[in-house]
């Protein structure tokens, strides 16, 4: 019984600051109740915890109990990208949901779909006509957009396209040398489908290499459904070769159009972009904590009517495709226990990528990530935010709603609430 007065208290502590409104006043009532729950909380932890916890030997409990929450993590990390990707998916043929491009334009400029429709169920003659559309359409940095909703992406195909968006494209090229055993700069569309599975899944998966589908794996290979990506690259009947030079091309659109897209959005139309709107775009997708000190530095920092011109945006843009290499410099920065002033971080900028910032971005990446006053840069907090808005949130766990998402929560923190009780006192709380 002493156990669990020690217990209960941290278990409300946690609850109490992670739960809903309504369910966070219950438990602050709770916590008044004092010594009255202390004595009854085997009960009323053994209601919170649910069905999913057995009474036995308290080792198997908590390990169990630690397991079940590991694999829920590990399931929604997984499939977030699924997630986003059946949000803005509009169309379904042969039980596969399919993206028109314009979903796919919409999915990495927008944080959710705002009125979601039933998925439009595609018959042969519907998809016969969207891939003859692909033939008609001229490459170019408008290609999506001329499609619209004329063609089908799959979800491997969304996975490639997104890693397109946010990785250097010299990474592409020693992957196309490795499939290219010919030496001519060429692939077959079976091994295209090898080479999108692989950096794919890059995309999709946290862990290390063994969870890559092998070249060689039959699983890697497509369905017979051909895509508007497919006969873009391969024609009609799937027998031309993809030139990596087309390929080259392709990518650098794809980032261009999408660039001009959200330059677009966040200037409101116009040829230039306030830099309170590159704030806002720099720091769309984040939920740092910090946001309102970043927005009272914009707001006392930066005169009105300064802007980014969309060239600058694009350089900058391309220094987050490197961002990998550019954190590992400004590790060494932490290491050293060093401040980052301007000119270091510019000098950083084009050792690691390659790229040069003008100094015009320089300075307002400074006024809103410098937090003391003191012309240094907040790294981490910076790698932070630009780490989120390059994947588009999609590097966290989106935090399920409702009760469901409440219960888990309630499980995963009475878990560390019991560690940390068996810490203090010794003994196991069950």
């Amino acid at each position: 019984m002493a156990t669990w007065r020690a217990v209960f208290p941290i278990l409300l502590r946690r609850l109490v600051s992670s739960g809903p409104p309504g369910v966070r006043r219950s438990l602050n009532a709770a916590r008044l109740a004092g010594a009255g729950l202390a004595v009854g909380g085997s009960a009323v932890c053994g209601a919170l915890l649910g069905t999913g916890w057995e009474f036995g030997r308290s080792e198997r409990l908590v390990v169990r109990a630690q397991k079940e929450d590991a694999n829920d993590e590990a399931k929604e990390s997984q499939s977030i990208r699924k997630q986003r990707f059946m949000q803005f998916a509009s169309l379904e043929y042969e039980g596969e949901h399919y993206m028109t491009p314009r979903d796919f334009l919409f999915s990495v400029m927008f944080e959710q779909m705002e009125r979601k429709t039933i998925a439009r169920s595609l018959k042969k003659q519907d998809v016969d006509a969207v891939l003859t559309q692909a033939t008609k359409v001229k490459p170019g940095p408008h290609f999506f957009r001329d499609l619209g909703d004329k063609g089908m992406i799959s979800y491997t195909e969304y996975l490639f396209l997104l890693t397109i968006l946010t990785k250097p494209q010299t990474g592409f090229h020693m992957a196309f040398k490795m499939l290219d055993t010919d030496g001519n700069e060429q692939v077959e569309k079976r091994e295209f489908f090898k080479l999108q599975r692989i950096l794919g899944h890059k995309a999709e998966l946290k862990t290390g290499l063994g969870n890559i589908p092998s070249p060689e794996d039959p699983s890697s290979e497509s369905s017979d459904v051909n895509t508007t990506l497919l006969v873009h690259f391969f024609g009609r009947g799937g027998r031309e070769k993809l030139q990596f030079s087309e390929f080259y091309k392709f990518m650098d659109n794809l980032q261009t159009e999408v660039q001009e897209m959200e330059f677009i959005q966040f200037s409101k139309g116009m040829n230039f972009m306030r830099k309170e709107d590159f704030a806002e775009w720099l720091l769309f997708f984040t939920d740092e904590e910090n946001n309102d000190i970043y927005w009272q530095n914009v707001q006392s920092r930066i005169p009105p009517g300064e802007s980014i011109s969309i060239e600058e945006f694009k350089s900058f843009y391309q220094f987050m495709n490197n961002l990998e290499d550019f954190s590992i410099t400004m590790k060494m920065f932490s290491v050293a226990n060093r401040a980052v002033k301007l000119a270091e971080f510019k000098r950083a900028v084009k050792v690691a990528t390659g790229q040069e910032l003008s100094n015009n971005v320089l300075e307002t990446i400074f006024k809103i990530f410098d937090r003391d006053g003191d012309n240094c840069l907040s790294h981490g907090e910076f790698l932070g935010v630009l780490k989120n808005r390059l994947h588009r949130g999609l590097k966290h766990v989106p935090q399920q709603q409702g009760f469901e998402g409440y219960w888990k929560c309630v499980k995963r923190e009475t878990i560390k609430g019991a560690n940390e009780a068996w810490k203090q006192t010794g003994k196991s709380p069950f």
